[in-house]
């Protein structure tokens, strides 16, 4: 009798090497599992395993430079640290632009003719300050205790006391040359005169109240009330301006020879007296 020998083929798990992979398998996909879940849901966290994060507020240092303008009419001081007892370094001037390289605790830590220091943030803006206009020109100071600005390549001539105008000072401003005395005469007509009356404030309104389709308004010279009068010249038949105002005890009187009406609004806002 013979007998049949079969062969029966080994299954793959019997395979020892093909285990392994499956269980490497099985066991990345459980990982992969169980991170999806644990990130997917919530994690209920007992007060005993909580921990305290503080959250830090209040300025921080600035990452790149900023330019920033002085905002103090006296200055400000340039402070060795950050605080109002520190050492002052240097009184920075209002108006000058400096670059901030750090904020922090209201302060600004920046470099002023040479030295580092820290300005205080309240005093000071990112706006840049509006252009002087009067930005060098030049200044007629007067012994009577005033001065005024004038427009730069103009030329100023103190002529004293002028009996015919009721003047104790009268000054001329040309932007062409003027006569050293006023020219016996004739009428003194020049771009722009300053003069300090020795009429009383009405006398000295009244003299250009009076005059034929003359306009008054009020205005300010540098911040002082004062009476605009716009009138046509009988002469010259030119439109002519005047300012008059009382300042420091005294009577002013300042007008235009036609045509040159911005330059005495422009002059007359740099009066300063005292």
């Amino acid at each position: 009798m013979v007998r049949n020998r079969y062969r029966f083929k080994k299954g793959l798990l019997s395979n020892k090497r093909y285990r392994m992979i499956l269980i490497g398998v099985g066991t990345i996909a459980i990982v992969a599992i169980v991170f999806g879940v644990y990130t997917l849901f919530p994690r209920k966290v007992t007060d005993a395993g909580k921990t305290d994060i503080v959250l830090q507020t209040g300025d921080r240092p600035i990452q790149k430079e900023n330019a920033i303008y002085i905002n103090a009419d006296g200055g400000l001081s340039l402070r060795s640290d950050r605080n109002t007892t520190s050492d002052r370094l240097e009184l920075i001037p209002n108006g000058t632009k400096l670059i901030a390289t750090e904020e922090l605790e209201g302060w600004y830590k920046v470099v002023y003719n040479g030295k580092t220091g820290w300005v205080s943030k309240q005093y000071t803006t990112a706006v840049a300050p509006a252009e002087d206009p009067t930005k060098g020109w030049a200044t007629f100071s007067s012994n009577l205790g005033y001065k005024i600005k004038y427009q730069t390549g103009w030329k100023s001539q103190n002529y004293g006391v002028n009996d015919a105008l009721k003047a104790s000072e009268l000054v001329a401003f040309s932007n062409q040359d003027l006569p050293t005395t006023i020219p016996a005469g004739s009428d003194f007509i020049a771009p722009v005169t300053v003069a300090v009356s020795t009429k009383t404030i009405a006398d000295a309104e009244n003299s250009y109240a009076t005059i034929a389709g003359v306009q008054t308004e009020s205005a300010s010279v540098a911040g002082i009330a004062a009476k605009k009068f716009t009138y046509t010249s009988s002469g010259s038949n030119t439109q002519m301006t005047a300012l008059v105002f009382a300042a420091g005890g005294k009577v002013f009187v300042f007008s235009e020879g036609g045509g040159y009406g911005d330059d005495l609004l422009k002059m007359a806002a740099t009066f300063t007296i005292g």
